[in-house]
């Protein structure tokens, strides 16, 4: 659960979801990022520590420069973790480490069971 935590911190960023999305469309070094963004190498630098330390990007040196592609896998299990949220039934098996009432106590009786209903789409 952790990493699935700091991987949805790291998403947190405006910048740093334009660089996954760059990424998505080709690997590409940090001045090219830096290039297509309009900002600081050092700040593309920044956002690509903090997105290689939960593991989303991956760099490869080619020459002088580092270039960077997507880790799929990580993606997919954010994916998966989404659709799990989206499914009660598969979110038996995430460790939330919390309580979770099948229904609703006495005291959400006085909201009239408004407070434990779940939203149907």
């Amino acid at each position: 659960m952790e990493q699935i935590v700091q991987i949805f911190k790291a998403l947190g960023d405006e910048t740093r979801l334009k660089i996954l999305i760059i990424l998505s469309k080709r690997r590409i070094c940090a001045k090219g990022i830096a290039k297509h963004l309009d900002i600081s190498e050092a700040a593309v630098s920044q956002h690509i520590k903090v997105l290689k330390e939960v593991g989303i990007i991956l760099g490869e040196k080619v020459g002088y420069y580092v270039h960077y592609d997507l880790q799929e896998p990580i993606l997919l299990e954010i994916i998966k973790f989404i659709e799990q949220m989206n499914n009660d039934h598969t979110m038996i098996n995430c460790k939330l480490d919390i309580h979770i009432p099948n229904e609703c106590r006495a005291s959400c009786k006085a909201n009239k069971n408004k407070c434990c209903q779940r939203n149907n789409k």
